[in-house]
C-alpha cells in the first residue's frame, strides 16, 4: 500500500500529500476526500489551443455582443448577447430608441430557425429553445459550432481569459491530445466515473466531465488504466477539472498513446 512520508522529509510540493505505490503495485492507490489548504497559489491556463479545445467543447462565455437576428417570416430584432457557447446562446432584445415608438416582441414558437450575425463571432444558425418577454435562447446549429467555439476562444487569450488553477501549474508545458480521449477516474467517495482528457502536460490534465459528477476542488482522484495515476483537483468550472498529476509522467512514458480507462473498449 502505498505509505505517508517520514515527516523529517519535505514533500516536492504542498498538494503531494502521499506517493503513488511503487511499479510493481501500481493499482493500490485510494482517492482522498478534500481537505483545507492555506496559501494557495494561483496559475493560469490560457494558451491558445487548450481555450480551442475548451470552447469547441462547449465552455460558456459571459459576452454582450450586438447582434442582429433574423427570425421566421423575414422579420428582423436587434439584440444583445449574454452568454455565449459553441451549443447555446442567451441574447436579450435592445430597449427601442427614445423618439422611437416600442415595437411588440415578435411572437416565436419553440424549434423555430433562428439566424444571427453576432459581432466578433459572425454569421451563424440556430433553433428557438426558451423565450420571454426580454429575450430568447438559441440552440446553436452542429454546422455553425465550431465556429462559436474557435471565436470564442481567440476572444478569451485576447482578454487574458483562463483556467484559474490553485496550484504549481507548468503553463509552458507541452500539452497533448491522446489518441483515445474517454478516460475513468475514482473520485474521494470512491465511485467510479467517467470523463474526457482535453489534454494534458507531464504535470496535469485538463478533464472535460458532467457537471453533476465534477469533484469538489482540492479532493483526490484516481485516474484508471495500465497504471493508476493519483490527482489533485486543483481548478473546477462548469464543463469540467484541471488536476495535477501527484507525481509527473517521467518523459520517455508521456505519449498521446496514454490510455486512462481500465480495459480497452
Amino acid at each position: 500500500m502505498a505509505q505517508n512520508p517520514p515527516s523529517n522529509l519535505k514533500t516536492p510540493h504542498k498538494y503531494q500529500v502521499w506517493k503513488l505505490a511503487p511499479e510493481d503495485e501500481p493499482r493500490r492507490l485510494e482517492a482522498t476526500a478534500p481537505s483545507s489548504r492555506a496559501a494557495v497559489k494561483t496559475s493560469t491556463l490560457a494558451d491558445l489551443d487548450t481555450m480551442l479545445l475548451l470552447y469547441r467543447a462547449g465552455r460558456s462565455m459571459d459576452l454582450s455582443a450586438a447582434s442582429k437576428c433574423t427570425l421566421p417570416g423575414g422579420q428582423s430584432a436587434d439584440c444583445t448577447t449574454q452568454k455565449v457557447s459553441s451549443e447555446s446562446i442567451q441574447l436579450v432584445y435592445n430597449p427601442p430608441s427614445p423618439d422611437a415608438p416600442e415595437a411588440p416582441r415578435p411572437s416565436l414558437r419553440v424549434g423555430a430557425p433562428v439566424s444571427l450575425n453576432v459581432e466578433d463571432v459572425g454569421s451563424l444558425r440556430g433553433v428557438l429553445t426558451s423565450q420571454n418577454e426580454q429575450g430568447f435562447q438559441i440552440s446553436v446549429n452542429q454546422e455553425s459550432r465550431n465556429l462559436v467555439g474557435t471565436r470564442l476562444a481567440h476572444i478569451a487569450v485576447k482578454r487574458g481569459i483562463g483556467i484559474e488553477a490553485t496550484g504549481a501549474i507548468k503553463t509552458g508545458a507541452p500539452r497533448i491530445q491522446l489518441v483515445r480521449s474517454a478516460c475513468e477516474f475514482t473520485d474521494y467517495s470512491a465511485t467510479l466515473r467517467k470523463g474526457v482528457i482535453v489534454n494534458l502536460s507531464r504535470y496535469d490534465a485538463l478533464i472535460r466531465a458532467s457537471a453533476a459528477i465534477i469533484p469538489p476542488l482540492g479532493s483526490r482522484i484516481v485516474l484508471r488504466g495500465r497504471e493508476w495515476h493519483g490527482a489533485d483537483v486543483i481548478s473546477a468550472f462548469e464543463i469540467g477539472f484541471v488536476v495535477q498529476f501527484c507525481i509527473p509522467f517521467p518523459e520517455d512514458k508521456f505519449s498521446k498513446d496514454l490510455l486512462f480507462l481500465d480495459t480497452e473498449r
